[in-house]
């Protein structure tokens, strides 16, 4: 662990510390995790969902923005969210049936009885 506090620039002994004591770490010190670790997913970082580290070479899509701070990360993750909401809800919305079919199935099955 001493190679790691070293080479994100934190005191000696500070990752093995918050581990023992369970503690979290500041925004500061994930901020030069990230930058010293470009090939570490910042989500798996943050949350500890998905991949923990991004393929960059052998990957042909460009790299996400995540963002140069937490508050970045955060923000672009929480638009990529809705983004996929907004659009499974277009998705359901375009099997609905319009007002004008609903009418229309209302005045066939009244014409029926």
């Amino acid at each position: 662990m001493r190679a790691f506090d070293i080479s994100i620039k934190v005191g000696n002994g500070y990752t093995s510390k918050q581990s023992k004591s369970n503690a979290s770490v500041g925004s500061d010190v994930l901020e030069r995790i990230i930058d010293t670790y470009p090939e570490l997913n910042p989500l798996w970082l943050i949350t500890g969902k998905g991949d923990m580290t991004i393929n960059i070479k052998n990957s042909k899509e460009p790299l996400p923005d995540y963002g140069k701070s937490i508050d970045e990360i955060l923000e672009n993750k929480i638009k990529r969210i809705v983004q996929e909401q907004l659009k499974d809800f277009s998705n359901k919305l375009e099997s609905f049936p319009t007002l004008d079919q609903i009418s229309k199935e209302i005045q066939k099955n009244l014409r029926g009885k």
